[in-house]
């Protein structure tokens, strides 16, 4: 067995900067809002050039953790869900994600959110879904756009009513990739519009009766309504799905 080591990679100054103000961040040693010392301030803190904490910087903005203000100052900006789930969206299009492994997410994680929905959603976001669900209807049935995005603001909704950010940005993420999935079946799918109609109106009585069992049972239905679109659709599972 070889016992030697690889020599350890020694990280970059500017790499020292961006992670001793992550994790300031990260703690929360530094609150969201918060403004940075200036260049000349954090040269003088670090140690090191001008240059070297720009670098650092830039590293910061482009991980969304800092944005610039006024007078050239740098303000903490922790990631919003919303962010999360654009960042992890786009990861997993270049990574090639496929129409099977989101519908097994989909099949796996919402009709628990149903449940959890039928607890947690407020009057006033089960009066949202209603509201989403009358644009819809109201919508032209070739318009196959509207239907798509009437049937990803319902999950929105859903997910935006569960009073969990974790969860929040897990589904959002997973909501980007719905509506990429139904633009390749709803033009090609008999009734769809009608199909989803019905299952949201379902699932808002569910979540009315604040039954989680029924709940969960109409979201398993409706995923596996998206499923069947797939199959009429021709949709091979194992393509990319964006």
């Amino acid at each position: 067995m070889d016992g030697s080591f690889e020599p350890i990679e020694r990280a970059p100054a500017y790499m020292k900067v961006f992670r001793a103000i992550e994790e300031k961040i990260s703690s929360g040693a530094l609150k969201d809002g918060a403004h940075l010392p200036t260049e000349a301030d954090l040269c003088a803190q670090f140690g090191v050039t001008r240059s070297t904490v720009r670098e650092g910087l830039r590293l910061l903005e482009q991980a969304g953790l800092i944005v610039r203000g006024p007078a050239k100052k740098f303000f903490i900006k922790r990631p919003a869900a919303s962010d999360i789930a654009a960042a992890a969206s786009k990861s997993f299009a270049l990574g090639g994600v496929t129409f099977s492994e989101v519908w097994d997410a989909l099949a796996t994680m919402y009709p628990e959110a149903a449940r959890l929905a039928a607890m947690r959603l407020s009057k006033a976001r089960i009066g949202e879904l209603e509201k989403s669900g009358d644009a819809l209807k109201a919508a032209r049935d070739d318009d196959h756009e509207a239907t798509v995005e009437g049937a990803v603001a319902f999950f929105q909704l859903i997910a935006k009513g569960l009073d969990n950010r974790v969860m929040l940005a897990m589904l959002q993420s997973l909501n980007l990739m719905i509506g990429e999935s139904l633009r390749h079946v709803i033009a090609r799918a008999p009734k769809a519009k009608d199909r989803i109609l019905d299952a949201q109106r379902k699932l808002v009585e569910a979540f009315k009766a604040r039954d989680g069992d029924v709940a969960a049972d109409w979201m398993t239905k409706h995923i596996a309504d998206l499923k069947r679109g797939y199959e009429v659709a021709k949709v091979d599972m194992d393509a990319a799905i964006l």
